[in-house]
């Protein structure tokens, strides 16, 4: 089972890029949310594509306290699934690298991480990036790919401001040069057989 980590802070837009990602790859998922207050209404809209099945963890941050429940339920969901990849969307308000550091106490064999994305709400980068400096700097500091959402047509001033950011928190990020949406095929696929490490998954991995 491959797992990738879809972080972002609260409102960037997660379960949007989720529905583009089923969308795009054409594959069936198994989503894992931590997400408070919109769990409920994430799950309906994620449903809505028929290729996900929703797991849902809100008894509380995946990120912190409840890193035990987070590994239990991952490979519940592995022994009873068997998908072949598992997303998991941790809370908005909580640090990427502590979900990777819990997760990677239970890689094996049977379960190997993607490489992380964090999706960056471009419109309110400034203003998020100066009041959770802690948590939104570990969002994008500890990501693989970094996406840079809302709008979907940004001025460019305000793109080049946003990647220059970006940069200064995580130089070895890929940070995509526009939407998304305009992504070609080949990134989406891409996403699932680039591993933890940035290296691509060989062919005996993605067929195991």
């Amino acid at each position: 089972m491959k797992v990738l980590i879809i972080s972002g802070f609260l409102g960037a837009g997660k379960t949007t890029f989720i529905r583009e990602l089923i969308r795009r790859t054409d594959k069936r998922l198994v989503i894992l949310e931590n997400e408070y207050g919109s769990a409920d209404v994430d799950q309906q809209v994620i449903r809505e594509d028929k290729q996900a099945d929703v797991w849902d963890l809100t008894e509380g941050c995946i990120c912190c306290t409840k890193s035990a429940d987070l590994n239990a339920s991952v490979m519940t969901i592995e022994s009873t699934l068997q998908p072949e990849y598992l997303v998991i969307e941790p809370s908005g308000v909580g640090a990427l690298s502590n979900v990777i550091r819990n997760l990677r106490k239970i890689e094996y064999e049977r379960i190997t991480l993607l490489s992380p994305l964090t999706i960056v709400d471009a419109e309110h980068f400034a203003r998020d990036s100066r009041a959770y400096a802690d948590i939104y700097h570990d969002q994008i500091s500890t990501a693989g790919t970094v996406v840079i959402s809302k709008p979907e047509h940004p001025e460019s001033e305000l793109f080049a401001s946003v990647e220059n950011g970006v940069r200064e928190l995580n130089p070895n990020a890929v940070v995509l040069p526009q939407h998304y949406t305009r992504m070609p095929q080949e990134w989406w696929d891409a996403l699932l057989t680039t591993a933890y490490d940035g290296g691509r998954l060989n062919q005996v991995e993605e067929a195991s």
